[in-house]
């Protein structure tokens, strides 16, 4: 049983990391704040392949060439260049691209959900073996990951990207083709300025309650 695991980020870079943060963090806060949940997200990654043969991990580069994100996070993980579109298209490509190098189960990862950890990838993975699809829900309507058994890619297409209705859009696309679907636990996720003191951990600058509040 082969199965791949796809993180799904933008480069850290000041004009695309994280909008919505920029009020509160400034420009170079996000980017910082978009690297190092991408390095979170990649160590956690390595952790849940290191443990059993047969598992892989991709990072799906987006903003920069994959050889910047290969000089960066290293050379023990694959590295694929931006295939362009929406996110659903995006995580469309990177679906197919797997199963197509022999993945038996794919799961695509976003960087967003800092509490995310080995314990929902395996289980995760282990839905996959009675389910045609899995998802991690985040708050607000929103998921941090995705799995499927098959390239499906009419769970992304018409998502209204960016707004509280990708998960229920998303389930009802999936119910649409007759998938099987396992859910993960809710965990939060950073989209806003209210969101930070979930991401707190990871940002050198302490974010404190009422900068938080004043950008709500």
């Amino acid at each position: 049983m082969v199965d791949h695991l796809v993180l799904m980020s933008g480069h850290p870079s000041a004009a695309t990391s994280l909008p919505r943060l920029v009020p509160v963090l400034g420009d170079a806060g996000a980017a910082r704040l978009q690297r190092r949940l991408l390095e979170h997200a990649a160590q956690v990654a390595r952790a849940w392949r290191d443990t059993r043969p047969q598992r892989q991990v991709t990072v799906a580069c987006q903003g920069a060439a994959a050889g910047e994100f290969r000089s960066w996070l290293g050379d023990d993980l694959d590295y694929e260049g931006d295939s362009g579109g929406s996110p659903g298209a995006r995580m469309a490509v990177a679906s197919v691209r797997a199963f197509s190098r022999g993945a038996d189960r794919v799961v695509l990862m976003g960087v967003k959900c800092p509490d995310l950890d080995t314990v929902h990838l395996e289980s995760a993975f282990f839905a996959l073996d009675h389910m045609d699809c899995v998802i991690g829900p985040g708050h607000a309507g929103r998921y941090y990951l995705i799995g499927l058994v098959a390239p499906a890619s009419a769970v992304f297409a018409g998502i209204p990207w960016g707004t509280g209705a990708v998960l229920g859009r998303t389930l009802a696309a999936a119910r649409e083709q007759e998938l099987r679907i396992g859910l993960l636990p809710t965990l939060p996720m950073l989209h806003g300025p209210g969101d930070l003191i979930h991401g707190a951990h990871l940002i050198s600058e302490p974010v404190t309650r009422r900068a938080i509040s004043a950008q709500n």
